[in-house]
């Protein structure tokens, strides 16, 4: 096994932004249709990622410091984040709203088959992988928003596709600096410690693999209900 203890984390990262330069809802331009289907989809899974799949892997995390950490990323998504006075869920409604979307949708969407079938991969990890795997599962996207050097979660490709200035973008610009602390090298760091073997480094590599494959799963079903949008209107 490797002695340097930022070999896995390089390898997460690397194998991370290699998989999502081949996604093409994060490269392709962004469309109303597909902007307000990431939206709609986006609902369910930041309401499955605080419900279901945090608490599965970390009721079984034997690190306080992350699971203290993820308590208080959860408490600012959907309860209360101090630096903006507000939860993110009250962003990102406020954001439905300034791409057309109304309360009803949002809060009565369910998931499309194949987003559907990302969650259940997820929430498998979760609940039965490594937690680390499972750690993993649920922070890589945000890795990838922050460390991906253009793509559509970016705010200038939202105010593009719908004419929105910087306030009605705020959900975007917000968040892209959000997630720098929710998950990355920096953040990744306490992996380090608890891969002392080739077969739990494996175990780790595998199930953070399997979390990609489900992420394609995710956005091309945003990208085919998007693609459904455009061309009702």
């Amino acid at each position: 096994m490797p002695n340097n203890t930022s070999s896995i984390i390089d390898e997460i990262c690397d194998h991370a932004l290699h998989v999502a330069a081949d996604i093409p809802w994060l490269s392709e331009p962004l469309t109303r249709g597909r902007g307000r289907a990431y939206l709609l989809q986006h609902i369910p899974r930041n309401r499955l990622y605080s419900s279901v799949t945090r608490p599965a892997w970390m009721s079984r995390c034997p690190d306080l410091a992350v699971v203290r950490k993820t308590i208080g990323q959860m408490r600012e998504e959907i309860v209360y984040d101090d630096k903006i006075a507000q939860p993110h869920t009250t962003l990102l409604w406020q954001m439905g709203r300034n791409v057309g979307l109304t309360d009803e949708q949002m809060n009565t969407v369910k998931p499309v088959p194949l987003v559907e079938v990302a969650f259940n991969v997820w929430e498998n990890i979760a609940r039965t992988r490594h937690w680390i795997a499972g750690w993993l599962a649920t922070s890589v996207d945000e890795f990838i928003i922050t460390a991906m050097p253009k793509h559509n979660i970016q705010a200038e490709a939202w105010k593009k596709a719908f004419g929105l200035n910087d306030e009605q973008v705020f959900f975007f610009s917000y968040h892209t600096k959000a997630d720098d602390d929710h998950a990355g090298r920096r953040v990744w760091e306490p992996i380090a410690r608890h891969v002392h073997d080739e077969k739990t480094r494996q175990e780790i590599l595998d199930g953070m693999k399997l979390a990609l494959t489900a992420l394609r799963l995710f956005y091309q079903g945003i990208c085919e209900l998007g693609d459904q949008l455009d061309k009702q209107n």
